[in-house]
């Protein structure tokens, strides 16, 4: 009560400046934190009142939760408060996502958890060891076949083609299960020129541009500024699952940063491609069918790569 008293009288954003203890910076880090701002400011206004808000905090929560009830050492008495987070932000997302399947599975964890606080005990969760059919050499062989080709035919990537690639990133790992990454694609020729030009370093490329993906990050599920780092690793492991499962389709993306963006491109790229202010654009794709294969780079050796102590 004495929190949200000081806060209701000097305002949460007063509050933030005392506690940010405010320094002097490079002008070229001002973007990073206005952004990181806007961020903050659209979870601080929403926490509690969005249901895709709380469905992400349901995956993170649920993941805390389930980390628990897989420990071969589990017993009662731990994660009360998380359970009570999980708990809330089940409620508030089931009013617009009752029939997703997180709910249910967030919801058996939560079930489980309370038999263990009931029982004081339980049988520590355990799924059976997979058969893989891949072995290490192909794995291997297709990870080093990866190009980043820019000249492509003038053939079209379908929409069915792109639905397929899509449903791998989210088995990739990302922090506490947030599931963030989000793909905002076009494969209009003449909208995916006009993305590439939003693209600095967006040069060498073939006059046809069969698709334009956008990667970017839902920042709603994250801790600001403590998880700053966290959307682009998230978005990059799934990405790799995407563009690794291109290769077995006879496609080669190649990936452009989206670093040394301004803010006009931003708005640019967001427009064409009518991505919300709560996303973080990460990188960009553009992806086809090659109509030649770029010249192998040479790769460093893996003694400056592994160091074994």
């Amino acid at each position: 009560m004495l929190k949200k008293f000081i806060i209701d009288l000097f305002g949460r954003k007063n509050i933030e400046f005392i506690r940010s203890r405010p320094f002097l910076t490079h002008g070229k880090y001002r973007p990073m934190i206005r952004d990181l701002e806007e961020f903050s400011e659209i979870i601080n206004k929403n926490y509690g009142k969005d249901p895709a808000l709380s469905l992400l905090l349901v995956r993170k929560f649920g993941h805390i939760l389930d980390k628990g009830l897989h420990r071969l050492d589990v017993e009662k008495g731990h994660s009360r408060a998380i359970a009570g987070e999980l708990e809330k932000n089940i409620k508030i997302a089931e009013l617009e996502f009752r029939n997703d399947r997180t709910i249910k599975w967030a919801e058996d964890k939560l079930a489980k958890y309370n038999e263990l606080q009931a029982s004081g005990r339980i049988e520590p969760l355990e799924e059976s060891q997979p058969d893989l059919k891949v072995n290490f050499d192909d794995l291997s062989a297709l990870i080093k076949q990866r190009r980043s080709d820019r000249t492509f035919l003038t053939k079209s990537v379908d929409n069915e083609t792109l639905s397929n690639l899509a449903s791998t990133v989210n088995w990739a790992a990302s922090s506490c299960n947030k599931q963030p990454i989000v793909l905002f694609a076009t494969t209009n020729h003449e909208t995916a020129k006009a993305c590439l030009r939003c693209c600095k370093g967006g040069t060498g490329f073939s006059d046809y541009i069969p698709a334009f993906i956008s990667f970017g990050a839902d920042m709603r599920g994250y801790y600001l500024p403590d998880e700053a780092y966290l959307p682009a690793i998230d978005v990059a492991l799934g990405a790799q699952s995407f563009l690794l499962a291109a290769e077995t389709l006879g496609l080669s993306g190649c990936c452009l940063s989206w670093a040394l963006k301004d803010q006009k491109e931003d708005e640019q790229l967001r427009k064409l491609l009518l991505i919300p202010d709560y996303v973080q654009i990460i990188f960009n794709v553009v992806i086809g069918y090659p109509s030649k294969r770029a010249v192998t780079p040479v790769r460093k050796d893996l003694s400056e790569t592994l160091f074994i102590r």
